[in-house]
């Protein structure tokens, strides 16, 4: 299955009617017929440059709309294995009738790219030299990929109902918004790190961080295959885990910090590399549900710098150290979250005003008739590459001239 059937979603019917009857009885002339690469109107009827919504004052095409909402259709197949049957399409997601979940999901998409613009046009922020040779660089990295798996750009952009034009102007918002994060990050900008905006950046995300040192109860064996100990070595390295422990609860402030490191680099059974060094001994980390859940219990109870007991998991016996999470690498996140915050503020308040056409757009017969254009299209390609080539004919081909006194065949 080559890429066309991966990369995105599929879609609907619909052909205008190519003249209309004007008053008095006569005929008025045909309306003109969009570009027949216009994916957009192939698929709804609706020419792609045809203004379907504004947000905030600024117009959002229809190729726009039905890019984000074919999206929206590829992220339910691919991610939650819905929208896969005809029965789902009259179901629900998330409590809400499923081709209207897909229409608000497109709509916000939209209101999101469209608020990003009209911010950074207030702040004065543009996209630039770099950020289009960028642009152009990742889109010649696509474009090999998908030659790769025998399929064109143009192919893929298809698939996602959206012109060249249109996908790059796209991208050009992600652009605008990397600038309009810089620019607000700056000192005393809105999303400058601040200890209190740390806070509630980790109580809301999760994130923590700790080092531990992992004492295996676990044996590796020469085939590849691990067994668990037995009680008795379990209870041997359990001991041995309280003896570290205790050692280490009768230090304190960086002894206990600089002795937990030297225990941690000569005795861990955490991963290592080929040099024997842990791949991670800075620490990790982490957000809730990554980790064993024994071992994120034990670490969330923990105040900073404080060491656990030792915590069973089934690696092992665990003696942990909580770190203080807000550091140089959450202070780098920070900005991305909290413009986040500032973009939900902002699509909230957005006045969103609808074309007619609007309202005629039906999500199925959208995905059904790109899927229909683009499987024609594909058997097409598929029989063109079946057929010979003109000069490929046995029938046609010369007659090898004999070598080395061999006799032609009859």
């Amino acid at each position: 299955m080559n890429l066309l059937r991966r990369a995105a979603g599929l879609v609907l019917a619909g052909v205008l009617l190519a003249a209309v009857l004007a008053g008095c009885g006569e005929t008025a002339a045909p309306a003109p017929t969009p570009d027949p690469s216009d994916m957009a109107y192939q698929v709804s009827g609706i020419p792609r440059d045809t203004v379907l919504l504004t947000v905030d004052g600024r117009d959002v095409s229809a190729e726009q709309y039905l890019f984000w909402l074919i999206s929206a259709v590829s992220t339910q197949q691919q991610n939650n294995y819905y929208l896969l049957t005809e029965e789902s399409w009259d179901g629900q997601i998330e409590g809400v009738p499923s081709k209207e979940y897909l229409k608000n999901d497109a709509l916000e998409a939209c209101k999101l790219y469209a608020v990003l613009e009209n911010k950074a046009g207030e702040a004065g922020v543009a996209v630039g030299e770099a950020d289009l040779a960028a642009m152009d660089a990742e889109q010649e990295q696509v474009s090999a990929y998908l030659e790769m798996m025998d399929t064109s750009f143009q192919e893929w952009l298809d698939w996602q109902l959206i012109s060249e034009a249109g996908f790059r102007h796209l991208n050009e918002v992600y652009y605008l918004n990397r600038g309009l994060i810089t620019q607000m990050s700056e000192a005393g900008g809105p999303l400058e790190p601040t200890d209190e905006g740390m806070a509630e950046f980790l109580e809301e995300t999760g994130y923590y961080k700790v080092k531990h040192i992992l004492l295996s109860t676990r044996h590796q064996n020469e085939d590849g295959t691990i067994t668990a100990f037995s009680d008795e070595e379990k209870a041997a390295v359990l001991a041995e885990a309280q003896g570290l422990v205790d050692e280490l609860r009768a230090l304190e402030g960086e002894a206990q910090t600089a002795r937990f490191d030297e225990m941690m680099n000569e005795r861990s059974e955490d991963g290592r590399d080929s040099e024997g060094n842990l791949y991670a001994p800075d620490g990790y980390m982490a957000y809730p549900g990554q980790m064993d859940p024994a071992f994120e219990a034990a670490s969330l109870a923990l105040e900073v710098g404080r060491i656990s007991d030792p915590v069973e998991s089934s690696f092992g016996y665990h003696i942990i150290l909580r770190l203080n999470a807000d550091n140089e690498e959450t202070r780098a996140a920070y900005p991305d979250w909290a413009m986040g915050k500032e973009i939900e503020t902002w699509t909230a308040g957005a006045e969103v005003t609808f074309a007619p056409e609007y309202e005629s757009i039906d999500p199925k017969a959208v995905y059904d008739k790109l899927q229909e254009i683009m499987e024609a299209r594909q058997a097409e390609k598929e029989a063109a590459q079946a057929s010979p080539a003109p000069d490929s004919d046995p029938a046609a081909s010369p007659t090898p001239a004999p070598q080395d006194g061999a006799e032609p065949a009859d």
